[in-house]
């Protein structure tokens, strides 16, 4: 099912960026902050708390619009697709004697599980030219491996979890939403930058029969993405005077 679902999108995409007006094809990077969220770690009593964590990604991403004509100053709308290679890493601090009022007592372990990630997004953009815009969408991920790593400790006796790529979901599904800023260097050239969060739909671990008291785990990060964009359009650009006569018009204010 899930599979199929993937096929679904990509027919879909296809049919889009065949009827788009103009293109949008880039790269870039990623910084996120991640968490993954389980009641079992708590901020009280003997038990864990989640250390802050973040990591870098990247990846590419191609969009369609849909801007019959393409005027500089129109509002674009359109849809966007990347391809995202991200690390959602986790650190977590447990302290095994008597929790938070033995602070020095403690030991520290990372969880890093890595996604290929597909977002499939809303795009909009209040000009061709800069501005304001905005990502939404759903969120398809393929987990490719799983690490668990001993850190820092106070102590001699550690029990890290044994968790490997079996013990999760090979494919999840999540919601994704962002804003930011649109800005062209020329007429083939731009930058975006946004601030993204997303979260997991459902639990991104998978339950071992025999495993009492067991929660769902949910993955959730918070970041900057920033592109470099190559676009190009089916319209003729001096005829609709493009890019070169906005800019010369906007130096003589």
């Amino acid at each position: 099912m899930k599979f199929r679902a993937t096929y679904i999108i990509a027919f879909s995409l296809f049919a889009i960026f065949a009827k788009a007006q103009t293109y949008h094809f880039g790269g870039g990077f990623t910084y996120m902050n991640h968490f993954m969220f389980n009641k079992h770690v708590k901020f009280e009593g003997n038990d864990s708390t989640y250390v802050f964590s973040s990591s870098w990604g990247g990846g590419i991403m191609a969009a369609a619009y849909f801007d019959p004509g393409a005027y500089y100053f129109r509002k674009l709308y359109g849809v966007k697709a990347e391809l995202q290679f991200s690390q959602s890493v986790q650190s977590y601090k447990v302290y095994p004697g008597n929790g938070l009022a033995d602070a020095g007592t403690f030991y520290k372990f990372r969880t890093q599980a890595n996604y290929l990630d597909v977002p499939v997004m809303f795009n909009f953009c209040n000009s061709h030219h800069q501005g304001f815009t905005v990502d939404v969408g759903p969120q398809i991920s393929f987990l490719q491996n799983v690490r668990v790593k001993a850190e820092e400790s106070t102590i001699g006796d550690r029990q890290i979890p044994e968790l490997t790529k079996e013990d999760f979901k090979p494919v999840i599904f999540s919601g994704v939403i962002g804003a930011g800023c649109f800005y062209n260097f020329s007429e083939s050239f731009a930058m975006i930058g946004t601030f993204r969060v997303g979260c997991s739909f459902s639990d991104i671990r998978i339950r071992r029969e025999g495993v009492e008291n067991y929660l769902p785990t949910r993955r959730f990060w918070a970041g900057a993405c920033v592109m470099g964009i190559y676009k190009f359009s089916k319209y003729y650009s001096k005829r609709n005077r493009g890019y070169q006569y906005y800019k010369r018009q906007l130096s003589k204010r």
